[in-house]
């Protein structure tokens, strides 16, 4: 009964704490493969690398924000009037900005791991 209390009081409030600022899902993964292609392939140690710089991207920017610099950055370069739209996009241009210092940001503290380590299991069940 509590249960369902919690759900309604959520619901009718409009409260969804550590939801409001997810990716989705489609985002995330595509996030972390094209990162590790640019890595060299689908390692451990690019996974662990990428995944660092995902979590990292995520806390500096919202996901309607990066979604918008990422179409700011792959359109710009468009030829003609279509293009153009992109070009003097002025929001685009903050908002790309900002994806780029998110990207340094990401990168100098997420490192790419040389070698992952496996930690063996202290006791075997």
């Amino acid at each position: 009964m509590k249960k369902i209390l919690f759900s309604l009081t959520i619901f009718f409030t409009g409260v969804t704490p550590g939801i409001a600022y997810e990716y989705p899902t489609e985002a995330t993964v595509r996030y972390v493969l094209n990162c590790m292609i640019a890595l060299g392939g689908q390692t451990e140690p690019n996974l662990y690398t990428c995944s660092c710089r995902y979590d990292a991207t995520r806390e500096l920017m919202s996901f309607d924000d990066y979604d918008s610099a990422l179409t700011y950055e792959r359109n710009k370069a468009m030829p003609g009037e279509k293009g153009g739209f992109f070009r003097d996009n002025e929001l685009g241009a903050e908002l790309y900005e900002v994806l780029l210092k998110t990207r340094d940001a990401a990168d100098s503290n997420c490192l790419v791991v040389k070698h992952v380590k496996s930690i063996e299991p202290t006791s075997r069940y």
